[in-house]
């Protein structure tokens, strides 16, 4: 998954999918959620681009863009 407003930074989240094909954010979502703060009422906008690429834009619960400059996630999960 890629965000968008900081210049692409790249975060590794599994993607996994229900008997009806719907998709779900699985492993490394709640480190993503949890870095950035993400709350009740914010809108996240994901474009899929296949091949398991996806960008997300991040608004707050008054509907601003959150931008996030300088994330990284080479890291290892913990």
């Amino acid at each position: 998954m890629r965000e968008h407003s900081c210049g692409y930074c790249r975060w590794i989240v599994d993607v996994i999918y229900d008997a009806r094909g719907k998709m779900y954010l699985n492993i490394g979502w709640e480190k993503f959620a949890r870095h950035h703060s993400l709350e009740a009422g914010f809108i996240l906008v994901f474009s899929y681009f296949g091949n398991r690429d996806m960008s997300v834009k991040v608004f707050d619960e008054r509907r601003c863009r959150r931008d996030y400059h300088g994330d990284s996630t080479d890291e290892e999960d913990d």
